[in-house]
C-alpha cells in the first residue's frame, strides 16, 4: 500500500504511533511524506531517522527549506527547533536525503487498479501549472543546491495557500473561505483529472475536495497527524499527545 503522510514537524512520537496504527510494512508498503518534516516540533532527529529507516520518500516543504538554507549559512537561524538535528553525527545525511527531494511527484494508481493518478506537492499548484509532468521533470532535475530551493517554482510549491488565477500569492493562512479577494484558495483553480494531495495548511485541517486531499491536521499544534491510502482511500489518525 501506498500511504501519504501529513506534515510530521518533528512529531516523532505521533509518527512512530502513527506507523503503528497502520501497521506500515516496508518491505510491502510505500510512504510518502507530504513535507514539513522538521522543525517547531520536538524532535527532527528521529523523526527524519526513522523516515530514512522506513525507506520513505517525500517532497519538500517550506521549513525543510529553512532547515536546509541554515544549515549551509545561507539564510540566519530564527527562533526553531533544529539544534539535535544540526548537531547530530548523522546530519549532512539526513540533511542530504532532505535536499534530493522533489518539489512534486507524480504517483500513478497501480496498474490495472481503479485508483486514480496522484500527484503529491506540500503546499499546493500555481493555477497556471497546466503541464505537470514537463513542470515536474524540469523543475526536479534542476541542481538541488541552494539557488533552487528559493526557486519561484519551489517557493510556490512549498508556500502557495491563496493565490489568483494569474499565481499572485496572498500570505493568508486561516480558514480558505476567508481568503480575501481577489484571492481564492489555490484548489478553487485546479481541475483534474488526476488527484493531488498536500500539506501545508494547518489552519484548513484534512479535507477532502473534489480532485485534492489535505493531510495537515496540525499535530505540532495539538491536532492529528493524518494518513491517506492511496489504493483504499482510507484515512487513519492518530492524537497528538500535546501541542508543541
Amino acid at each position: 500500500m501506498r500511504w501519504c503522510i501529513g506534515d510530521l514537524q518533528g512529531c516523532a512520537s505521533e509518527f512512530e504511533r502513527l506507523l503503528h496504527a497502520i501497521a506500515f510494512d516496508p518491505a510491502r508498503d510505500e510512504l510518502w511524506c507530504l513535507g514539513d518534516l522538521v522543525n517547531r516540533g520536538p524532535d527532527s532527529l528521529a523523526a527524519l531517522r526513522l523516515w530514512r529507516d522506513v525507506g520513505g520518500h517525500g517532497v519538500l516543504g517550506n521549513h525543510d527549506v529553512y532547515a536546509l538554507l541554515t544549515h549551509s549559512g545561507a539564510w540566519p537561524r530564527k527562533r526553531d527547533t533544529l539544534a539535535a538535528l544540526f548537531a547530530a553525527p548523522d546530519a549532512d545525511d539526513l540533511l542530504a536525503r532532505l535536499r534530493a527531494l522533489p518539489a512534486l511527484a507524480h504517483l500513478p494508481g497501480p496498474q490495472g487498479a481503479k485508483v486514480p493518478d496522484l500527484w503529491v506537492v506540500h503546499a499546493g499548484l500555481d493555477p497556471r501549472w497546466t503541464d505537470l509532468p514537463t513542470l515536474a521533470a524540469t523543475i526536479n532535475a534542476l541542481p538541488h543546491d541552494d539557488a533552487w530551493l528559493v526557486s519561484p517554482q519551489v517557493n510556490t510549491a512549498t508556500r502557495i495557500r491563496c493565490c489568483t488565477a494569474a499565481g499572485e500569492r496572498s500570505k493568508f493562512d486561516r480558514d480558505p473561505a476567508d481568503c480575501p479577494p481577489p484571492y481564492r484558495p489555490w484548489d478553487a483553480f485546479y481541475r483534474g483529472p488526476a488527484m493531488v494531495a498536500h500539506g501545508h495548511w494547518a489552519w484548513r485541517g484534512h479535507y477532502r475536495g473534489k480532485h485534492t486531499i489535505g493531510l495537515d491536521s496540525g499535530c505540532v499544534y495539538g491536532g492529528q497527524l493524518t494518513a491517506w491510502c492511496q489504493e483504499e482511500d482510507r484515512v487513519v489518525q492518530v492524537e497528538a499527545a500535546r501541542a508543541y
